[in-house]
C-alpha cells in the first residue's frame, strides 16, 4: 500500500499551509493478522514536524487496512496541531507481487 498524492495540512495556530510529499513519511509500519478471508494487513505512516512560522508541533498519522489481500478495506487519518486540507489518497501497490505482474 502506498500514499499516492501530497497531503495538505494547515497549522492550527498560524494557518500556514504545508504540502507533505508521500516520500516525507517514514514507513510504513505494518502488522498482519489472519482472518477468515486471508490476512488483514494494517499500514501506518507517521510524519512529525515543527511549523517554521509559529513553532507549533504538527503530526500526521495515516492508516490503511488491506483485507482481503489486494483490497483497500478501510483508511483513517489523524492529525495533531493541524487541520487536513485534502484527504490522503491510499492505493494498493502490487509491484512486489509477481502474480500481479505481466509476463
Amino acid at each position: 500500500m502506498i500514499i499516492v498524492d501530497e497531503i495538505k495540512v494547515k497549522c492550527k495556530k498560524c494557518n500556514k499551509l504545508y504540502n507533505i510529499n508521500p516520500e516525507d513519511f517514514d514507513g510504513p509500519e505494518t502488522t498482519s493478522d489472519e482472518r477468515s478471508m486471508g490476512y488483514e494487513t494494517q499500514y501506518i505512516w507517521e510524519y512529525e514536524f515543527i511549523c517554521d512560522k509559529c513553532k507549533n508541533e504538527l503530526k500526521i498519522t495515516v492508516e490503511g487496512f488491506e483485507y482481503p489481500t489486494g483490497i483497500l478495506n478501510y483508511q483513517e487519518f489523524n492529525v495533531e496541531g493541524c487541520f487536513i486540507v485534502n484527504q490522503p489518497v491510499l492505493e494498493i501497490s502490487n509491484e512486489n507481487d509477481e502474480s500481479y505482474q505481466d509476463n
